[in-house]
């Protein structure tokens, strides 16, 4: 397999839109311990975007929730401020605007936001997808060439098993046939004595 490095310093562009790499069990499973400098920087990069997604949709419905409040207690304090002419209740609703209009301030960088980080979330995890597939790739480049010198090594060495199993039957009928003969020939009781002198009384 032929393989070059300086061709793959750039990750191919992935235009495909695949799941949070972050999220993915498998993927922190590929590379536990074996992160590179970049993907290790833009693994960061994502989570703090994801964090912040999350933190922006608290947010959102935290402040939607207080200025729905502070327009209820607009609407308490109207009568009293307006018909009673009470001026505590006049002090009270003009705090509650001057906060409706503060939170609507926030709202609107916060809703602003949420627009944006959607697509930053994606573009990072593609950027990630890039660099995982090719760090996989180059690891599975490495596993290949290994796995192709051991597959030579076991077809070498099958080929030299099968050789010896033949060699080995070869020989067996060859010892069986010699002391068949033998033994025919001369009996148990002489036989004995040659196996204990020349085999250590093993056939």
């Amino acid at each position: 397999m032929f393989f070059n490095k300086s061709k793959s310093e750039e990750p191919i562009k992935i235009n495909k839109k695949v799941h949070i790499l972050t999220l993915d069990s498998r993927w922190h499973e590929l590379f536990k311990g074996k992160k590179s400098r970049k993907i290790s920087e833009l693994e960061k990069k994502l989570n703090k975007l994801m964090g912040e997604q999350g933190q922006l949709t608290n947010d959102l419905k935290e402040y939607s929730l207080l200025k729905k409040k502070l327009m209820s207690d607009i609407m308490d304090n109207m009568k009293d401020a307006f018909e009673e002419e009470d001026n505590y209740a006049i002090k009270e609703m003009d705090k509650s605007k001057k906060y409706i209009n503060d939170i609507k301030s926030k709202l609107e960088k916060i809703e602003g936001r949420i627009e944006l980080v959607p697509e930053e979330i994606e573009k990072i995890n593609k950027e990630l997808l890039g660099y995982s597939m090719q760090d996989c790739y180059m690891r599975m480049f490495s596993t290949k060439s290994e796995l192709d010198e051991l597959e030579q090594w076991i077809e070498q060495v099958r080929v030299e098993l099968k050789d010896k199993v033949v060699r080995k039957t070869v020989l067996k009928e060859e010892y069986d046939k010699l002391y068949s003969y033998m033994h025919d020939l001369v009996g148990y009781e002489i036989i004995e004595q040659y196996d204990n002198r020349y085999l250590g009384a093993k056939k």
